[in-house]
């Protein structure tokens, strides 16, 4: 085949969509969805014959997703892609498909791709130069240069690829505004059973246990003989299903490189969130913090003294309006709902911060809305029907749980725009 390399504007367009379509169905771009709905819209607008009208904004918005308010000075992402897309296209056609007849080439400084033909020309090999003494420190210094490297490298794939672009949109206004998220674990006051309850502090209540207690006692744990059994108030207590909603918050926190401090409520109560980026997992029929921030949400958690149970309540506009549970034939709960509710948390030098709260009518409602909020595909379902991510918003999810109440599945139910 003959070695010319020229920019062909009048290639048909069913040649340059199958070049492209090749590129995208590759296997060096199968795990970058953002360099291939780069590598898309630029060539569709190369074969429309709007190259002129691409900007780098376009690129930003249409293509990655950006908010409408995306700024090119702010945010480099679009020339940052640009360049990886350039070095992933050249390995495509270097180990992939080297004999590709027809090539697609993204110019430095550039937008506009160019659909080549033939081969490069084979660049003339370069004059031996005379050896060079060995410098075993120079050696060595180039070595731990070219490892720095691997290493910044690694930690850059890291951070951008694996995530799904919708969850770090989501979690944007709590990540990128603090350097450290603060998250605030409620629990419903419990009385804690025990033989060797020793000697509680003055101002700490305790209570004798009733005699039916001991016999249940004893069928999970050993009761010595003649042991006294006592009650004390705990609030630190957490449910399994909390448990695992910070579990799955904190693996998402490192996903993004997010960093942390882990507070109960009664050392970190609103007071000392405010200001901050946080999160709380919270009901307001127990966490004090929950109930000021739901007071005038859509939805809230509490007791309904006409059903005798917990449910998620509407208020203001969704008055009348609630999500109960639903019991088996043993009243063993059988779906629960959960609650997701990104507000405000005042404003500061720092810009608009963020608190997430995460309430249910059980833990179990607790863990599905956090596990709702760290799922990348229901994200990016909810920031289709949102178009942009609001700055303020609830959504609801429907839980089954099985027998003990641990959750099983979640579906979105429904969702709230408080502030756009």
């Amino acid at each position: 085949m003959e070695n010319t390399r020229a920019n062909s504007p009048t290639l048909p367009h069913q040649d340059k969509k199958a070049a492209m379509d090749a590129v995208l169905a590759s296997e060096t771009f199968a795990r970058s969805e953002q360099l291939r709905a780069f590598l898309a819209y630029v060539c569709e607008m190369e074969m429309a014959g709007r190259s002129a009208d691409v900007t780098e904004y376009l690129i930003g918005v249409k293509a990655l997703g950006r908010n409408k308010d995306y700024s090119p000075l702010e945010d480099s992402s679009v020339r940052t892609r640009a360049y990886e897309l350039r070095h992933r296209l050249q390995k495509y056609y270097t180990t992939e498909n080297p004999d590709a007849v027809i090539r697609i080439e993204l110019p430095k400084g550039a937008y506009t791709p160019r659909f080549l033909t033939g081969h490069p020309e084979p660049k003339p090999a370069p004059a031996p130069l005379p050896p060079k003494p060995r410098n075993p420190i120079l050696y060595f210094l180039a070595g731990v240069a070219l490892t720095a490297l691997a290493v910044w490298f690694v930690i850059l794939r890291l951070q951008t690829d694996g995530i799904e672009p919708a969850l770090r949109r989501a979690w944007t206004p709590l990540i990128n505004k603090d350097h450290e998220v603060f998250i605030s674990i409620g629990s419903p006051l419990h009385l804690l059973v025990t033989p060797y309850l020793g000697k509680p502090p003055e101002n700490s209540p305790h209570y004798p246990a009733p005699d039916e207690l001991y016999a249940l006692f004893a069928r999970y744990r050993n009761l010595p003989k003649y042991a006294k059994l006592e009650m004390q108030p705990v609030q630190k207590s957490i449910p399994m299903g909390n448990v695992e909603s910070v579990i799955k918050i904190l693996s998402t926190l490192q996903s993004l490189h997010g960093q942390f401090r882990i507070l109960p409520e009664t050392s970190s109560p609103l007071t000392a969130l405010r200001r901050r980026s946080a999160i709380l997992f919270g009901s307001p029929w127990y966490s004090r913090s929950a109930a000021v921030l739901l007071e005038k949400t859509p939805w809230t958690t509490r007791w309904d003294e006409a059903t005798q149970q917990i449910g998620i309540f509407g208020q203001g506009t969704r008055e009348g309006k609630s999500y109960l549970p639903k019991r088996g034939p043993r009243g063993e709960y059988q779906e629960v709902f959960g609650l997701l509710s990104v507000l405000p948390n005042d404003t500061s030098a720092g810009g608009p911060k963020s608190i997430v709260v995460f309430s249910g009518l059980t833990s179990a409602g607790t863990h599905g809305a956090a596990t709702f909020f760290t799922s990348g595909p229901e994200l990016k379902k909810l920031e289709d029907q949102l178009h942009t991510w609001p700055k303020s918003y609830q959504v609801v999810v429907r839980c089954h749980v099985s027998e003990d109440a641990q959750l099983l599945s979640y579906t979105y139910e429904t969702h709230d725009i408080l502030l756009p």
